[in-house]
């Protein structure tokens, strides 16, 4: 353990925590945790850890990184911006506000109890608004409300000067008089993640109401009653049930490595705005004995015997069952909240404007029964590809308006798979995690290669002569698409930004090279200056 700074008089913290909620990642040379707990302290407190670390300065929230953007080798500081969590109305400026520290259940819950109101964010209840909101965010209502930056409308950030080693508290939005500052919210507005400054603020001149109710359903099937013929089937239905759903609804379908024993699909009807609570169920109902009776045909659907793990929307067995589940907002919110026990984590994304091509239908089905040498009997029990409905409001933007392209996309998919280390007699614990890590990671790989293979192994879009597949996710970052380190960053933020990266008028490499010429906030897949 190690000492970080004295702050204001008080005595030397003492310093333990150097691992985010990926157990993967972790920080051996951290020196020093900077922790504001006031606006203008993120501003001194910036300017003391970049003066005294340079380039190894890193930035946390709620500490969900999926690659180690944060936590790695090269570490020396991390500001961490947790304890500014407030969230309110702030009458100066005539908007809502949520602090870069937020978790995201306190944020739902303080909207809501405090004005109505909601934001179209993520499910995981300890995600860090400081880089979710700014990678795009999405969640439960954006199919009804958009991308949470679509409702984005000020910032205020510490941007770093090297040339006068200053820094500065400012606030950014599309009414700065100054064009610079102009681009730069834009770029905030989903490629913010570590790449400009100091997140602190963010705020919303408009939110939408909170619905007053949302239904909850959930399906199972069991794999021994899934053959290639239904599996292909089910995806068919799935994709045609998402492309016709009112944008009220969101959905789920879970699609688990054959370990886990099931197949899982969530579905959530909010309630329209003036609804009653007996309208609102009476047409959620009509809707969920449609849905039912749509897969009907294809296998027979059971309940849940096991906890489905993933992000977003930690699946459980508490309230197993095949009737509908009517609850209130805020119960609703709980229920699919779960971030998930910490565990060692790797992921993939992919966005797709069109159904599964069959080639890929088959791939998925067969990387789902894999069984990879040197791994246990049931290891890939929490692997799986889970399909996100998307589309709807999201699609209304143009793919300029923010630094996020994909808007005609009606599916978002995120790779998962989950391992905690364990050891067999004669065999060390480290010796055994290495042996378990490459495997999930060659498991997931091996996947997403295979059922990307005619696309040159990655969901590209400039590879696609159909329009199916659309890229990924900035928040889903995986390093296997390309890094600083490999020389292969091009590829990885074309497949994120698209023409936004660096073809478009406004792009984000102008914008880096207008913010932060000197790479002060950098890491393996930032914006680069070049």
């Amino acid at each position: 353990m190690t000492q970080a700074p004295t702050r204001g008089g008080r005595q030397p913290l003492i310093l333990s925590d150097k691992q985010g909620f990926d157990r993967r990642w972790f920080a051996p040379q951290l020196q020093a945790v900077y922790v504001p707990t006031r606006h203008e302290q993120a501003e001194e407190y910036v300017g003391a850890a970049l003066s005294a670390y340079g380039r190894d300065v890193k930035i946390a929230s709620g500490r969900h990184c999926y690659e180690n953007f944060v936590y790695n080798d090269g570490t020396r500081a991390v500001i961490d911006m947790s304890a500014l969590n407030q969230v309110g109305f702030d009458e100066k400026r005539n908007a809502y506000f949520v602090d870069a520290g937020c978790e995201n259940w306190s944020v739902y819950r303080a909207l809501l109890n405090g004005y109505g109101k909601t934001l179209p964010a993520g499910s995981c209840y300890s995600v860090g608004a400081g880089g979710h909101i700014t990678g795009g965010g999405y969640g439960l209502l954006s199919r009804l409300h958009g991308l949470t930056v679509d409702h984005l409308t000020g910032v205020d950030i510490v941007t770093w000067d090297a040339a006068l080693g200053q820094a500065k508290l400012r606030h950014v939005s599309e009414q700065s008089a100054n064009q610079k500052e102009r681009d730069l919210f834009w770029a905030l507005r989903g490629a913010g993640c570590g790449n400009f400054g100091v997140i602190v603020r963010y705020y919303f001149a408009a939110l939408p109401d909170a619905p007053d109710h949302a239904t909850q359903f959930t399906l199972a099937w069991d794999w021994d009653q899934v053959n290639t013929q239904a599996f292909s089937q089910l995806l068919d239905e799935y994709t045609d049930f998402v492309m016709r759903m009112p944008n009220n609804d969101f959905s789920l379908l879970k699609l688990n490595h054959v370990d886990n024993g099931q197949i899982g699909l969530l579905v959530q009807i909010a309630s329209p705005v003036g609804a009653s609570f007996h309208q609102h169920c009476q047409q959620a109902e009509a809707r969920i004995q449609s849905l039912q009776q749509r897969f009907a045909a294809i296998a027979p659907a059971t309940v849940l015997r096991r906890p489905m793990g993933g992000h977003p929307g930690w699946m459980n067995t508490l309230h197993a069952s095949l009737s509908a589940q009517h609850l209130t907002y805020l119960e609703a919110l709980q229920t699919v909240n779960g971030s998930g026990p910490n565990q060692f984590g790797k992921y993939k994304s992919a966005y797709m404007n069109k159904g599964f091509p069959q080639n890929q239908k088959d791939e998925i089905f067969r990387w789902l029964h894999e069984k990879p040498e040197g791994l246990a009997d049931g290891a890939l029990a929490q692997s799986l590809l889970q399909v996100d409905s998307y589309g709807g409001a999201v699609n209304e933007r143009s793919s300029s308006a923010t630094p996020v392209p994909q808007r005609s996309s009606i599916l978002k998919l995120q790779y998962q798979t989950y391992w905690n280390n364990a050891s067999a007699p004669g065999q060390s614990r480290q010796s055994r995690y290495q042996e378990q890590a490459q495997a999930h990671l060659d498991w997931i790989s091996g996947f997403y290669q295979s059922v990307y293979a005619e696309y040159g192994g990655t969901p590209n879009p400039e590879q696609d002569k159909n329009g199916v597949v659309d890229g990924c996710y900035y928040n889903y970052p995986d390093c296997d698409l390309g890094t600083h380190e490999n020389g292969k960053i091009d590829q990885a933020m074309q497949l994120y930004f698209k023409e936004n990266y660096r073809s478009a008028p406004r792009n984000l490499v102008q914008v880096k090279r207008q913010w932060d010429p000197q790479n002060y906030f950098h890491h393996a897949q930032s914006i680069p200056i070049k």
